[in-house]
């Protein structure tokens, strides 16, 4: 029987990228799922739920409904064993517990056998203990839950922020980079050049302004320089 296999799609699913984010300049992450944001806590737990998910849905084969809920938000941790600004350097997300509940919906006519569904539980958590900051199985709780179909998740309202805020530009970054971490588009960078006229340079604390609400106030598709 085949096992499933996590860790390497986890390699290939979690890309962070020095220098495009969020507050704190911990770049940006990619969801398994294939979307996009600042490389904070709550995309990681969206992350490592999608990552997980995907991870299922490929050991079980087409057809099979899965949705994964992780309780817990993961907190940063700071690595003071490498010097910062190397990759992976500055620290990571990690839990302090897991609590994690698995939905899964058969074909018709299919089952989830009992070696089956302990064959999961086994490489979940296996995968779930490299998330903890103490990596120890007593602090992981896994549940499968055998279901008739999945429930669609709900659509996330897009918040409209009434607040401007900061950033400290990293070396790399590009006024798209920050756009797209800030905004979800690369298409408000104008905003963020007129906002800060002294310029964005690497260490430079920006003003990232509020999300315009009203789509005639959307920058023009320009593309954007980079930042100097």
């Amino acid at each position: 029987m085949q096992r499933i296999v996590l860790l390497p799609l986890v390699a290939l699913a979690i890309l962070a990228f020095p220098g495009c984010g969020d507050e704190a300049g911990r770049g940006i992450v990619m969801t398994g799922d294939g979307k996009i944001g600042a490389n904070n806590a709550r995309n990681q737990h969206i992350n490592a739920q999608d990552v997980l998910r995907i991870a299922i849905e490929e050991d079980l084969g087409k057809g099979w409904g899965v949705k994964v809920v992780i309780d817990e938000m993961p907190e940063w941790v700071e690595d003071l064993s490498s010097p910062p600004g190397q990759w992976g350097g500055d620290g990571n997300w990690r839990w302090e517990k897991l609590t994690a509940v698995v939905e899964i919906a058969p074909p018709a006519g299919q089952q989830l056998s009992t070696a089956k569904q302990a064959d999961l539980e086994a490489g979940s958590r296996k995968h779930l203990v490299t998330k903890l900051r103490k990596r120890d199985p007593a602090l992981v709780s896994f549940t499968v839950k055998v279901v008739d179909a999945i429930e669609a998740p709900a659509a996330i309202p897009v918040v409209q922020s009434a607040e401007s805020s900061t950033y400290v530009v990293q070396i790399g970054d590009t006024l798209a980079d920050i756009s797209q971490a800030f905004y979800g588009t690369p298409q408000h960078w104008r905003l963020i050049a007129e906002a800060n006229p002294t310029g964005t340079k690497p260490g430079q604390t920006i003003v990232i302004p509020a999300k315009p609400a009203d789509p005639a106030a959307t920058s023009p598709a320009v593309p954007a320089p980079a930042a100097p």
